[in-house]
């Protein structure tokens, strides 16, 4: 594993095509351990872009986390902040801006530079980590998760791009995560437990769900608490591992998912 402090470059024709994947319904239940890019594989493209799930598919990672939200006329897009002005060259709120206006800015990068990328649709990036077999964690802090008209129309784009078995959704909200699961029972869901001070509450509250997976960032767990985790049968995903020390403590504890800006496998 390399740190991304390294300097990298990735394209399609060093790693050649990818094998279209069958959507896998097993995820939950195998017990690899595998790296989730946290907003796509941010070292090697901007985030929430097409070409950071291009990325994260030619790098290997497992999954990628995705911000989603919608605009003004109705299109689902990736977008980190409510607002465009931190990533792109244009100004104003997602959901004040049409699809087309939101595209005529361009992305900028890390460091303040215009590059050639545009603001993907929800359709052109589920279609994409498809393509290489990568699963996908809807972040349900952006966007409006108590909407069915808005939960409805991502769980219809996910389905329809063979990726709603291979996903889960993080809504910490505790009121819209049962509605979510009323209105979708098999989905996978989670929150941003933290295993040190809540542990037991966590599980008791995460077996309420046909299908959940313990979420928690790796400087809120240890290895006697992630223990009680899997013996509850339940997997787990930590997040903020983006040092070679948490990397080595997340080893340890040999989670399902580990969520990263910038280990790559």
């Amino acid at each position: 594993m390399l740190l991304a402090t390294l300097c990298m470059f990735v394209t399609s024709g060093l790693f050649g095509h990818a094998v279209s994947a069958e959507p896998n319904n097993n995820w939950l239940q195998s017990n690899k351990m595998e790296l989730s890019a946290h907003r796509g594989a941010q070292v090697a493209a901007p985030e929430n872009t097409l070409e950071s799930i291009t990325q994260a598919g030619l790098l290997g990672y497992g999954f990628v986390e995705i911000d989603v939200q919608k605009t003004k006329d109705g299109h689902y897009v990736l977008m980190h902040d409510q607002t465009v002005d931190r990533t792109t060259t244009g100004s104003g709120m997602v959901e004040e801006l049409t699809l087309e206006e939101i595209q005529s800015f361009s992305i900028e990068d890390k460091d303040g530079n215009v590059t050639d990328h545009k603001v993907p649709t929800l359709n052109e990036v589920l279609e994409e980590a498809y393509k290489y077999g990568l699963g996908i964690n809807f972040d349900g802090s952006k966007g409006k998760w108590e909407d069915k008209a808005f939960v409805d129309g991502i769980m219809k784009e996910a389905k329809n791009a063979n990726v709603l078995n291979h996903s889960f959704f993080v809504l910490s909200n505790q009121s819209i995560r049962d509605q979510f699961n009323k209105w979708y029972p098999e989905a996978t869901v989670t929150f941003l437990g933290n295993a040190l001070t809540n542990v037991e509450a966590d599980i008791q509250e995460l077996k309420k769900y046909n299908n959940a997976i313990y979420t928690t960032s790796i400087h809120n767990i240890n290895e006697e608490t992630a223990k009680k985790i899997k013996n509850a049968g339940l997997k787990l995903h930590v997040y903020k591992v983006n040092t070679d020390e948490t990397y080595a403590k997340a080893k340890k504890i040999h989670p399902r998912l580990i969520e990263t800006d910038v280990i790559v496998p």
